[in-house]
């Protein structure tokens, strides 16, 4: 038998893909037995096997989703001396996100180590938000020392959504039903008579900023909780909420956060400037990729759920409209996208951009027309998205100064935008194979 040259050339593959599959993710070479039938390959050599298995999209993801795992410490959170995007007064704004990027990786290669690291970052968020003591009081003194209070809006939005994505993975998991019940509650303290909810914190004067893109985390941890639970105040807060993302802004007045203007959604609906990213920009008169994509999933998540007709066809047109005002505004020439318009290429904002599109698209909610309009610059954004994250071509720190006037703190946001980028690797992969 070992003289046959077709029982030779079986052997031959089956070592090839031991080795493919026990090397190929160090490598960015990857064969998944969930992605190929082995009997449909014999006979061709590794490097041609690994090419047609792996797109170069996941490969891409691949070498990220390896470094957030790196990134994490033994007990579950971001590595303070591994991670380089690592904050010392909080590194909570990446969890969810790379939750979701990692559960993302598990479910298109199925390794285990993804799965297990998602489940540790989810745990870990659910475990830290706490009860606020006291609304717009975020620290603590203890001891002499302050010590955050991870109580704001946008971090109970991000645990629920944590806790979602858990339950989907671990069904048969239920150790973390009361604490996200817990969570819920505690986000009441952040009810409003403006806006619906607000994040927890100031603006200056004003007593809370209503940043959209904190409290579409809020809408989306909402959504989230519903599905999970069922628990229909939650939907019923959801929807309430939505209507802060429906409503046009007015000068003075925090019951809205639309901007026809822009034709997308403003930061904020007060004035100040100097937040994450900032330069001079004020809140209340540009808009941001931040908010459009999330806002838009928000929305578009909400959607299955809106009974009445016309307001459903209003979240349709604006997260269209935002999806218009990611291209119109911020896409520069070669496809790559900037933060506030065509400021600085992030690979990150070129992420969310695509993700949007992904999404518009599931929900078979983009016009005929917007996407004859908009399907080659769409392309031509995930032609520089592929080009841009291969191990050896990503931007340092997923940033390529333009004009400079966006900045790249704070850092766990930085860690937050690849996270975006492996979920439109990911997603892009498959809509634009098919």
């Amino acid at each position: 038998m070992e003289g046959n040259p077709r029982s030779r050339r079986e052997i031959r593959r089956r070592k090839l893909l031991q080795r493919a599959m026990i090397s190929g993710f160090a490598s960015g070479s990857t064969i998944n037995t969930d992605f190929v039938d082995l009997a449909t390959v014999s006979g061709r050599d590794a490097d041609s096997l690994a090419t047609q298995v792996i797109s170069q999209a996941v490969r891409n993801a691949l070498w990220l989703g390896d470094e957030f795992v790196l990134w994490q410490s033994s007990c579950g959170s971001v590595d303070p001396v591994k991670c380089p995007y690592w904050a010392a007064y909080s590194n909570l704004q990446a969890y969810a996100p790379v939750t979701r990027a990692l559960y993302g990786l598990y479910s298109s290669t199925g390794r285990d180590q993804y799965k297990a690291t998602a489940d540790r970052f989810a745990t870990v968020l659910m475990n830290v938000s706490q009860n606020p003591l006291v609304p717009y009081v975020t620290t603590i003194t203890l001891d002499g020392r302050t010590r955050w209070l991870y109580c704001s809006a946008w971090i109970y939005g991000k645990a629920l959504w944590c806790y979602e994505l858990f339950c989907r993975h671990n069904p048969r998991e239920d150790a973390f039903e009361l604490k996200a019940y817990a969570i819920y509650r505690w986000l009441q303290v952040h009810r409003r008579p403006e806006g619906y909810f607000g994040v927890g914190y100031p603006c200056g004067k004003v007593p809370d900023c209503q940043f959209s893109c904190d409290l579409a985390e809020v809408g989306n941890g909402l959504v989230s909780f519903y599905e999970i639970s069922h628990h229909k105040p939650a939907l019923d807060d959801a929807l309430g909420l939505s209507k802060f993302f429906l409503t046009e802004w007015e000068e003075g007045s925090g019951r809205g956060v639309w901007s026809s203007r822009l034709g997308c959604w403003l930061v904020g609906p007060w004035p100040g400037t100097g937040a994450e990213h900032f330069s001079d920009q004020q809140f209340n008169s540009v808009a941001w990729m931040w908010s459009a994509y999330l806002g838009g999933l928000y929305l578009l998540r909400l959607r299955p759920y809106v009974q009445d007709a016309q307001t459903r066809a209003d979240l349709e047109d604006k997260c269209v409209k935002a999806f218009r005002w990611c291209y119109d505004a911020c896409q520069f020439e070669d496809g790559a996208h900037g933060m506030f318009g065509r400021d600085d290429k992030w690979v990150g904002m070129t992420a969310a951009a695509l993700l949007l599109y992904l999404e518009l698209r599931a929900a078979n909610v983009l016009p005929a027309e917007v996407e004859a309009a908009y399907r080659s610059r769409v392309e031509k954004s995930w032609r520089w998205l592929l080009e841009n994250t291969q191990q050896d071509t990503f931007p340092a720190d997923g940033y390529i100064r333009v004009n400079g006037t966006t900045t790249k703190k704070p850092l766990e946001n930085l860690f937050w935008a690849m996270c975006w980028t492996v979920l439109a690797l990911l997603g892009g992969d498959e809509f634009f194979k098919a």
